[in-house]
């Protein structure tokens, strides 16, 4: 059944729990990134995915985390000095492609909601948050997927020129004011290192009419700060695990 992400979001709420996403995928058992990891994620029942997003040298949207190569790949280099069928040809793991977006786009449409970072920090992608618009409404996935960045310039951007989407800005230190970079950006969540987030950072967040996601969640004690601080989702390189956790949130 087709649910926008926002509706995932009102309905985790409702039930007194904070949505799941698999953070690249189920990187724990996957190569990150990857369609496997990916599929895996939503086996083990992840309301969302979140992937990273980068343009090849030929325009082309690809998911990979870092600008270069070497960390993923048998590849070296930057990613935005190849084109997509050079990126495809590499071993991003265990004989796994780069994916394309839009694999990734058509493989989460009806099943999970899907966020989108864009790696827009030095060297930035210019185009980049139109191509991913265009991408977006040309698969009519508007509404079932977010785009997060620690680029909150470019956050501001997607909210002038596609007003339907949810944006999300990051953070990885705890801001004097979150709520204000929410407002400034036109956010609609704020999504810090599970670390850089308190219980202040919940309630401001909430009063300014924003969602709180916060990340990596993947040990007892990100569990933990997390049941005493109630963001409105965590995001896990270990879903399976944190999953688990996260079933006998309500009861706890």
């Amino acid at each position: 059944m087709t649910q926008s992400i926002r509706s995932r979001y009102e309905a985790a709420h409702d039930e007194g729990r904070p949505l799941l996403g698999g953070h690249r995928g189920n990187p724990a058992e996957n190569p990150e990134n990857t369609m496997r990891s990916f599929r895996s994620a939503i086996a083990e029942g992840c309301d969302l995915i979140e992937c990273d997003v980068h343009l090849s040298s030929d325009g082309r949207l690809v998911v990979i985390h870092d600008h270069t190569l070497e960390r993923t790949t048998n590849g070296s280099g930057l990613v935005r000095e190849l084109s997509a069928a050079e990126l495809r040809k590499l071993d991003a793991g265990d004989g796994e492609k780069i994916p394309l977006l839009q694999e990734v786009v058509e493989l989460a449409l009806g099943k999970v909601g899907l966020v989108i970072e864009l790696k827009q920090l030095p060297p930035l992608y210019p185009g980049l948050e139109e191509k991913l618009l265009n991408m977006l409404r040309q698969l009519g996935a508007v509404q079932e997927c977010a785009a997060v960045s620690f680029n909150h310039a470019a956050i501001h951007e997607l909210r002038k020129l596609e007003p339907s989407l949810q944006v999300g800005i990051l953070e990885g230190a705890r801001p004097m004011h979150p709520a204000r970079l929410l407002r400034e950006s036109g956010a609609d969540v704020y999504s810090p290192h599970w670390g850089a987030t308190d219980p202040q950072v919940v309630k401001e967040v909430h009063a300014a009419g924003g969602a709180v996601a916060v990340w990596p969640v993947d040990d007892e004690a990100g569990i933990a700060w997390c049941r005493y601080c109630q963001p409105d989702a965590i995001f896990s390189n270990r879903p399976k695990e944190v999953g688990a956790a996260l079933r006998n949130w309500a009861t706890v």
